[in-house]
């Protein structure tokens, strides 16, 4: 009987029987980015099936099965969106660039302007 811990002088990352040893270094793995060969055919045959039929498929998906046709647009759509948005707004420059955006209309808003006035005591004119 076999010790199945013992590993190959030839292969220190797998035992006699092939199998990877616990705490064995790691090879180099496939580049990034870089597909099987299987993945590589498969997605040049769906190119080529989309460039003789895609259009009319999605065509005929839409008048024949609509709820299909969206379950494939919905699919498509990403799931989540992180919107993250710290946003400062300085009130005095803001009405002041109003105020020459109006200028430069040469027109009045609709309706009378409020301004409100407002002393904060860390900020002084």
């Amino acid at each position: 009987m076999s010790d199945m811990t013992e590993t190959a002088t030839t292969d220190e990352r797998r035992d006699r029987g092939g199998r990877f040893v616990i705490g064995g270094k790691p090879g180099p793995g496939r580049p990034p980015g870089a597909r099987s060969k299987l993945g590589e055919a498969f997605l040049e045959d769906l190119r080529d099936a989309w460039n003789e039929h895609g259009k009319e498929a999605l065509r005929r998906c839409a008048t024949e099965d609509p709820s299909q046709f969206c379950r494939i647009i919905s699919n498509l759509l990403p799931r989540d969106i992180d919107i993250n948005l710290a946003a400062t707004v300085d009130a005095v420059s803001f009405a002041a660039r109003f105020r020459a955006a109006v200028e430069l209309l040469h027109d009045e808003p609709q309706g009378k302007l409020k301004i409100i006035e407002h002393e904060n005591a860390g900020h002084r004119r």
